[in-house]
């Protein structure tokens, strides 16, 4: 990671990576929210529990597989969107992009 902060505006080097932690209403909200910002994010895809979900798109954006795949993706910022879940991963404080 470069250890820039990837809650804070884009300065210009290209968008961020995004990973949205869940994908249900919550996660829908927030791709909302990502994709208010093109110039600063990109949403590459869904990381949530649910088997029934992996391999389908969420509003154009895939479920790439389970929550644990997080630690596979170390560039991506990520977004909790379902409650606990931030917890559960226990990373960075960097790596969140929203509180």
């Amino acid at each position: 990671m470069s250890g820039k902060k990837l809650g804070c505006p884009n300065d210009g080097q290209g968008v961020a990576p995004i990973l949205l932690l869940g994908a249900g209403d919550r996660a829908r909200a927030a791709l909302a929210a990502v994709r208010r910002r093109p110039y600063a994010w990109i949403p590459v895809g869904f990381l949530d529990d649910d088997p029934a979900l992996h391999g389908k798109d969420v509003d154009g954006v895939p479920v790439l597989g389970a929550i644990d795949l997080v630690y596979e993706l170390p560039e991506a910022g990520l977004v909790a969107c379902e409650p606990g879940v931030r917890d559960r991963v226990l990373l960075p404080d960097e790596r969140w992009v929203m509180p």
